[in-house]
């Protein structure tokens, strides 16, 4: 069946559809869905990935946009209701203001003509450094839009605490945090019945079976690391053993039984203690294993044993064949290894000494049913996944940051001196860095608490240095001038420096982000000369709005208009915003949802046609016909 390329109003209807199957579990505030399992379970959820994964989407589109969602969430750890809420907005905004046929190259053109420049010159004086040392502030909000209040608290606190015991030094947390996204699985171990309360970090790694072989020992110890069976052969693979005689049988049999003795010898004598295998040892294995002290886990599945290699730096163990004199290198050191009883299950808690940044530790995460640890230990891992995007840096593209400096060199050879540069930065770092003489950064208001936020590129410096990344970033001031001048000869103090959005660069959640961002675009499409990107940055601008009133739509009634004016009426005054004490976000997180959005809506403006294949395609084979001339 084929159809012709999906209508801009069928196109908004679907994804409004999709955004009203989401709006309600936006947000602290938001509620609940019940999924229904296949085998009759009920589980409550607010991921955003698994209520659009539950719907059964039918139009081909539809299908398409919950993927694309689906996949920002999965490169970015959070988003995928946004995603979804700011789609719907701007598909339906550009319906209503009817674009051509150049809308497509308007989405381009708008993205490096509009949006980088809102977020360079006008967003960035805005952001504020995470908080050194602490990631709670961060955590707490991010886990509020999917768990209750009472689990996300602990939660956040557990995320962080595993997160400082496995990465001490600040400098190793991207990499340990990438390396806690990939391995949560291995890295954390659900225990059903207890409360949640009872969670706790351990020391070491918990594998999830217990010893076939156990032999106590005290002190360091070497592992082996196997993936074979270690009972001899009688014979190579693929090459047929023939036994004529029961003398012949029983040779055979002795045989491999002094092998094995011999091998478990050369373990000994290797100061080898433990086995850690991913296939099933036979019983003769297992016999002389014990009957010489070393202790066997075996069936661990690909992933444990990857994780245990990364973490030693030690590749499984190949037999010598007739050979058994060569001293066995690759071991891995264990600080301990012993019995682990959760609740009624017998566990392996093996400590390893780590050659990478990464400390190995494991998160023992208690829940009432197996579902609420499903639902919190993914959570937990799409958390790390959302931390990673914190050490990110944005950089802007090279076609209009050599504009901006071209435009800065011209300015600064014709109109303003140094000396009058200099007086205008030190005037300035003496109000950021002397708040009492200040009246640029503290501003009190009613029903808000006190807001510290101050735009300088200085505070992202600084996020960098404490949290030591960015640090081959280029260390540039970004000075504060007043927006109505920024376009003037003295504005030249703002920095055209490649960097975009500074690493650690955080705005407080709830829908701080979306105002600024729509602010800005809205005052740079003014001086855009085409009047379709025009259109398109009023578009965006608009849809911006649609995730703070979504998140301020249960709340009391026109809070978020009242918080809305307020902030422009504030920005047009060029005052701080007034911020609230809920938390903080990551700006890389926003600003790439809004660039996930556009280039979905491109993907989508561009489909001509729509082809349902309800049969497997033919091989077409390429053959030379007689008529070919």
């Amino acid at each position: 069946m084929a159809a012709a390329g999906p209508e801009r109003p069928r196109l908004w209807q679907e994804a409004a559809a999709l955004a009203g199957a989401v709006r309600g579990a936006l947000g602290p505030r938001g509620g609940r869905a019940l999924l229904l399992r296949p085998t009759g379970e009920a589980v409550p959820t607010r991921d955003g990935r698994r209520l659009l994964e539950a719907l059964s989407v039918e139009p081909p589109a539809a299908r398409m946009m919950a993927a694309r969602a689906c996949s920002h969430r999965a490169a970015t750890g959070d988003g995928a209701k946004s995603f979804v809420l700011l789609l719907a907005a701007v598909l339906g905004g550009l319906r209503a203001a009817g674009g051509g046929a150049g809308l497509r190259r308007a989405l381009r053109d708008f993205e490096t003509r509009v949006l980088e420049r809102a977020a360079a010159r006008g967003l960035r004086r805005h952001l504020r450094a995470a908080p050194p040392g602490s990631l709670e502030p961060l955590l707490e909000p991010y886990l509020a839009g999917r768990l209750g209040p009472g689990e996300r608290r602990l939660l956040a606190r557990l995320c962080a605490e595993m997160c400082r015991r496995c990465a001490p030094a600040a400098a190793a947390r991207p990499q340990v945090l990438r390396l806690l996204g990939r391995r949560f699985e291995e890295l954390h171990a659900a225990v059903p019945g207890l409360p949640l309360a009872s969670s706790r970090v351990l020391p070491g790694i918990v594998l999830r079976r217990d010893f076939a072989a156990y032999c106590p020992t005290d002190g360091e110890l070497r592992a082996l690391l196997v993936t074979e069976p270690l009972r001899p052969a009688l014979a190579a693979p693929g090459v047929e053993f023939v036994v004529d005689s029961e003398g012949q049988y029983q040779a055979s049999l002795r045989w491999i039984t002094e092998r094995t003795e011999a091998l478990m010898k050369h373990f000994q004598s290797n100061n080898v203690k433990l086995l850690l295998s991913s296939v099933k040892q036979e019983e003769i294995v297992i016999y002389y294993a014990k009957l010489y002290g070393v202790s066997v886990v075996e069936c661990l599945s690909s992933e444990e044993m990857a994780l245990i290699s990364e973490i030693t730096g030690v590749s499984p163990y190949v037999p010598f064949g007739d050979s058994m004199d060569r001293e066995i290198t690759e071991t891995a050191v264990v600080t301990f290894c012993q019995p682990l009883l959760l609740v009624s299950k017998r566990c392996v808690h093996i400590g390893f000494a780590s050659v990478c940044a990464f400390q190995p530790h494991c998160l023992i995460l208690c829940g009432p049913v197996d579902g609420v640890n499903e639902q919190h230990a993914a959570a937990l891992q799409e958390a790390f996944k959302m931390l990673q995007q914190l050490f990110k840096t944005l950089d802007q593209r090279q076609e209009w940051k050599a504009e901006g400096e071209s435009q800065s060199n011209t300015c600064k050879s014709n109109q303003v001196s140094e000396c009058q540069l200099k007086a205008l930065s030190d005037e300035t770092e003496r109000k950021i860095f002397d708040p009492d003489k200040s009246d640029l950064l503290i501003h009190n208001q009613k029903n808000h608490s006190t807001a510290v936020l101050v735009a300088h590129n200085t505070d992202a410096v600084a996020a960098c240095e404490c949290l030591d990344v960015g640090k081959g970033l280029e260390k540039t001031c970004c000075h504060i001038v007043p927006f109505k001048q920024e376009e003037s000869r003295a504005g030249i103090a703002q920095d055209y420096s490649s960097c975009l959005i500074e690493a650690g660069s955080v705005l407080p959640v709830g829908g701080y982000f979306e105002i600024l961002l729509h602010y800005y675009i809205r005052h740079y499409a003014k001086r855009c000369q085409q009047s379709e990107v025009t259109v398109v940055s009023n578009v965006v601008a608009d849809a911006l709005l649609s995730i703070p009133k979504a998140l301020y739509g249960t709340a009391e009634r026109g809070r978020f208009t009242k918080f809305y004016l307020e902030a422009i009426n504030l920005l047009q005054k060029n005052q701080p915003l007034p911020v609230n004490d809920e938390g903080l976000e990551s700006v890389y997180c926003k600003y790439q949802l809004v660039i996930s959005v556009l280039h979905c809506v491109t993907e989508l403006l561009s489909i001509d046609l729509v082809i349902g294949i309800r049969r497997p395609l033919q091989k077409i084979e390429d053959r030379d016909s007689e008529d070919d001339t």
